[in-house]
């Protein structure tokens, strides 16, 4: 079920900026380079509102505050994982964007979120929304009658692998990392990869 973030507000058409980037695409962007910087707790609508260069107040005409604009800027982030024609990305596919060097800071902003999601209900409320609308999607790609417990595997794969720069002291090249969750994504998603 979509959330009042995923929609833009109705009214006038979106302003842009001098490179032709509407407002809200702006403060989705500089909402995760902001809670990169300063973490969710330490990171400001001001802060959010500086890096978008628009006024704090702005930020109001498109979303509810500080929690509903980083989570939708989470949401955006995956939701530009997939390719433009709408095709339906495999789960090897996604895990492979997951851990594109571009996706790094979307990875720390999931963190982030959900490490926040633990200390803070609006925060848990807004996840677990989002976590429910993608896990029926993928529940429907499993014949395994115990698809929601692979949904979750999957999940926690992907949560896991967004900690992946905090084992960089480790020196494994993430090609090796990704072939290895591809591995395990064969095991939970068999039906996409047929022998």
């Amino acid at each position: 079920m979509p959330t009042a973030a995923d929609t833009p507000r109705s009214g006038r058409p979106p302003k842009l900026d001098d490179a032709g980037i509407a407002t809200r695409e702006r403060l989705l962007s500089a909402a995760i380079a902001s809670c990169v910087e300063h973490g969710f707790e330490g990171v400001t609508v001001g802060d959010i509102a500086a890096r978008a260069d628009v006024s704090a107040p702005a930020i109001y005409n498109h979303f509810g505050g500080k929690v509903e604009l980083l989570v939708a800027a989470g949401r955006w982030a995956l939701d530009r994982l997939r390719p433009s024609d709408s095709a339906q990305l495999s789960a090897a596919e996604v895990m492979r964007a997951f851990l594109a060097d571009g996706f790094a800071d979307s990875r720390r902003l999931l963190v982030e979120l959900h490490l926040a999601g633990q200390r803070h209900p609006e925060v848990a409320e807004l996840l677990a929304a989002w976590h429910r609308q993608h896990a029926s999607a993928w529940a429907k790609r499993s014949d395994d009658p115990d698809a929601d417990a692979i949904v979750v595997t999957w999940f926690a794969l992907l949560l896991g692998l967004c900690q992946i720069q905090s084992l960089a002291s480790l020196a494994v090249p993430t090609p090796a990392v990704a072939d290895h969750a591809e591995a395990m994504i064969h095991v939970l998603f068999p039906e996409e990869h047929p022998r």
